[in-house]
């Protein structure tokens, strides 16, 4: 570490490199990453109270999965450069199509999982103020044939419930109905 701490300097006249971040990404100082872990682990708790279980998908996912879902929005995926091989990749824009994928590729037709992790957009940050392009996603799903509106209640309760643990003031829950 030493040695490459050696290398940077933080006078861009002196060598034509800046050390900073990439716009849209940001460093988490300790202090910040304490308060992270703890609002991750309240909502861990919840998701596993509800019966969820988690997994862990690849960061990089095959470009035409991803492309072929969003449409319009996969102007907002990031391409990976192609090194030679046969496919093509992209970071993925989200953590539902990598779950889909998880459910086809292993044959799977129930399941409640959470998944918390990054996820990346290549927005213009300037253009989208407060957005980043590397960000944590939290995500609960229920796949499988349920009675109708029970999934849908119990991502309504695991959301008050998770509100209510993190003691972040009073709060209301709007529900609307996009036809």
């Amino acid at each position: 570490i030493n040695d490459a701490m050696a290398k940077m300097t933080p006078n861009e006249e002196d060598s034509g490199f800046v050390i900073k971040t990439p716009r849209g990404t940001r460093d988490y100082h300790p202090a910040q990453m304490r308060i992270r872990e703890e609002v991750f682990r309240t909502i861990i708790d919840c998701f596993k109270q509800h019966g969820a279980e988690t997994i862990d998908t690849p960061v990089i996912e095959l470009k035409p999965l991803l492309t072929e879902k969003y449409g319009e929005d996969s102007k907002l995926i990031y391409e990976l450069k192609d090194q030679g091989g046969a496919e093509q990749l992209a970071l993925r824009y989200d953590l539902t199509v990598p779950f889909a994928r998880y459910l086809a590729q292993n044959k799977l037709s129930h399941m409640k999982r959470y998944h918390i992790g990054k996820v990346y957009r290549r927005d213009n940050p300037k253009m989208t103020r407060g957005r980043y392009r590397e960000f944590y996603q939290c995500d609960f799903d229920i796949a499988g044939d349920y009675a109708l509106m029970v999934p849908d209640a119990e991502c309504i309760k695991i959301t008050v419930e998770i509100l209510d643990k993190l003691a972040l003031g009073p709060f209301r829950v709007y529900i609307r109905q996009n036809t």
